[in-house]
């Protein structure tokens, strides 16, 4: 009895995203079809309807972004002891080495090639974040400053 049911809401789905697609075509030929400085948007129309304040939804997730960050560079810098880490990885590829397993140890050499670049894009995004932090830190003083 189940089975129709799933069917149907399937369908209904699929009408409904056929429906806005179909919407969102027709209201982008409307668009193309009027004169050309009404589909570009003003300079001083504010950008997808959202106004001023840009950035406050990276700001809010910065502490949180900087603590999982933090979390996978020390998991990454761990020991033969951490799981995730590069060592036990490495470990685990001499053994394997050392156990003639030479299709896990391929397997394996190639997830320790990943993780390995892993490590400097996660350092390079953690430079980053601080400069957004600094960023947010400055939007905030702007904010406190302009209430007095």
């Amino acid at each position: 009895m189940q089975r129709p049911k799933i069917v149907l809401a399937g369908a209904l789905s699929t009408l409904a995203l056929t429906g806005c697609l179909l919407s969102g075509a027709a209201s982008a030929d409307a668009a193309d079809s009027g004169s050309p400085s009404s589909a570009q948007p003003s300079a001083t129309a504010p950008h997808n309807g959202k106004g001023k304040g840009h950035g406050k939804g990276i700001c809010h997730r910065v502490p949180k972004l900087e603590k999982r960050i933090d979390k996978a560079l020390d998991r990454l810098n761990g020991d033969a002891h951490t799981r995730g880490s590069i060592a036990r990885l490495e470990q685990r590829v001499k053994n394997a080495r050392a156990k003639h397993r030479d299709a896990v140890a391929t397997f394996l050499q190639d997830r320790l090639t990943h993780r390995k670049e892993l490590k400097p894009t996660l350092t390079r995004e953690r430079t980053d974040l601080k400069a957004v932090a600094a960023w947010c830190a400055t939007k905030d003083g702007d904010k406190k400053g302009t209430a007095s």
